[in-house]
């Protein structure tokens, strides 16, 4: 869901268990190089920042899932503490995150098209076992 420069609009996922935000206008729509019509326009961001907030004592191992055929680590976010991941991204996909309590569920968000320069925030729950993505 995505809204107009400097607001923030939040995604809820079956519940409390799991939030998902996304950030508009985060990259600079300007003109693009010298030389190049087509490229990357000056100061446009070619990533993402992905928040992760884990308000659950465990700490949790954070992925990214592109086409859910792709399946990459960001890192760990310890218990009741946040993080901040960037993620090259080039164009407009499809993309899911997952986390992993350790020694507890297993969680994933639904898909979400993400663009470059897009910032998402995912907060984890202080009880996702009770959210149905939760296995």
């Amino acid at each position: 869901m995505r809204t107009s420069c400097g607001r923030l609009s939040f995604r809820a996922l079956t519940g409390a268990a799991l939030l998902l935000a996304v950030t508009g206008c985060a990259s600079g729509r300007g003109k693009t190089g010298p030389g190049n019509p087509f490229g990357q326009a000056q100061g446009e961001t070619r990533e993402i920042q992905i928040l992760v907030r884990n308000f659950n004592f465990n700490d949790a191992s954070v992925w990214t899932l592109v086409r859910d055929a792709r399946r990459e680590r960001l890192g760990t976010v310890t218990g009741k503490s946040q993080a901040t991941f960037t993620v090259p991204w080039t164009f407009t996909d499809a993309l899911r995150l997952e986390f992993d309590l350790i020694g507890g569920v297993r969680c994933t968000t639904e898909a979400l098209s993400v663009d470059p320069g897009e910032t998402l925030e995912l907060q984890i729950s202080v009880d996702p076992s009770q959210d149905p993505r939760c296995r």
